[in-house]
Parts: C-alpha cells; sequence; structure tokens
C-alpha cells in the first residue's frame, strides 16, 4: 500500500524538488524518441505494473543530452531509439530486490542503482517507422545471451547490438557488460539518488471569477 501512496504522490515531492538535481523529460530532448516503458505494464519480469498511468522517461539533463547525440547519429544510419527504462523510483528498486536480489543485474535498493539517479536508461533500436530489430535477448533477459561478449545467436542480432552500442559508446555513455540494453553515465555511482515525481504534475484550473466580476 505504502508503494501504490508514493507513486501516486509522485514520490516524496515536497522538499525534494528543492534539493534533488533537476531531471527532464527525454522526449522532449529527443523528439522522435519511443517509449515502451515496461514497468508501467506488466510486461516485465516482475510481472505486475510497478509505475503509474503518466509515467514519462526522466533523465539528467547530461543523459538526455548524451542521448539525443546518440540518436543524432543513427537517424543518419535508419534508425530511431526505443526506450524501456530511464529514471526509477527507489520504491519500485525495494520491490525488484525482493524478487530478484542478484547483483550486476537488480541493484540493491540500500544504495540505490543509477537508474535511481536518472543516470542510466534502457533502450533498443527500431527503425524509422518505429518496427523492433532483432536483438540478441528480449529485455531484462537474465542470460548469457544477453551479455556483450554473447557470440551466438543470429548476424543481424549482432550486427543491431553493435550499431546500439557504437552510437551510446560515440555518445559518451557507458554499456553495462551484462545487458546489451543499458547505458550508463560515466561515474554515475558518484551521483545522488533521486527520489522525485516523474509524472507530470496536475495543473491546478485557474480560479473561477465572482459573479461579480463575470461578464
Amino acid at each position: 500500500m505504502a508503494l501504490g501512496m508514493w507513486l501516486a504522490m509522485g514520490g516524496a515531492q515536497a522538499g525534494a524538488a528543492a534539493s534533488a538535481p533537476k531531471v527532464v523529460d527525454a522526449t522532449e530532448v529527443v523528439k522522435d524518441l519511443v517509449l515502451d516503458l515496461k514497468y508501467a505494464t506488466a510486461d516485465n519480469f516482475l510481472k505486475q505494473k510497478v509505475y503509474p498511468d503518466g509515467a514519462r522517461c526522466m533523465l539528467l539533463p547530461d543523459a538526455a543530452a548524451r542521448l539525443a547525440k546518440a540518436a543524432d547519429t543513427l537517424r543518419g544510419q535508419g534508425y530511431r531509439l526505443k526506450v524501456y527504462d530511464c529514471y526509477r523510483p527507489i520504491a519500485v528498486q525495494w520491490q525488484m530486490w525482493k524478487l530478484f536480489p542478484k547483483p550486476g543485474y537488480v541493484a540493491n535498493p540500500k544504495k540505490g542503482g543509477n537508474h535511481n539517479r536518472g543516470a542510466a536508461v534502457d533502450l533498443t533500436l527500431v527503425t524509422m517507422d518505429g518496427q523492433e530489430v532483432e536483438m540478441p535477448t528480449a529485455f531484462d533477459s537474465f542470460e548469457p545471451k544477453a551479455h556483450h561478449g554473447y557470440a551466438g545467436g543470429t548476424e543481424a542480432s549482432r550486427k543491431h547490438r553493435e550499431i546500439l552500442r557504437a552510437a551510446m559508446e560515440g555518445a559518451g555513455f557507458k554499456k553495462n557488460q551484462m545487458e546489451w540494453w543499458h547505458y550508463d553515465l560515466p561515474g554515475a555511482t558518484k551521483l545522488p539518488v533521486l527520489d522525485v515525481p516523474f509524472t507530470k504534475p496536475e495543473e491546478t484550473p485557474p480560479p473561477r471569477p465572482r459573479p461579480s466580476e463575470a461578464k
């Protein structure tokens, strides 16, 4: 119930927004970014939806700028980026850890992971019309086939993995050796863990005019 309340409120908004580093909506920086936030659905290894409706791909400004650079490179090769996960609330990290406490795949929430810092992004390639291309595994596949060093699978899947890697590393990201989809900002572990809302704040409607003011 506590998790649901936290997500519904968009995190501990009071006080946190003033002290936490600013995060930005990546879709406002990469205009053709495709969103497929897996934890906003039940299509994930948890088999349950843990993000609220309206969840956005929030990243630190540096991460978003680097993502835009990678997207520019890929666009010239006939690809766009599709993101699976960006900033992740620490409450969700605790839930993942309870289900799969395996360092290297799931960060220990006591320290927080780079997703909790707004400094990591999970993503894949899609064609210009939004169709996913073949990769060595599906997202969140915790097996050796997901490692960057995996030499099996089809030639096409390895080629696409390398195209994504080259673009992301060319933009200054660091790859996660065990997950072809996961990239981090350099020095991300030194950044603070965030507790910020990742849904759009509800707009307050303008006050109704008093009878004497109505025309």
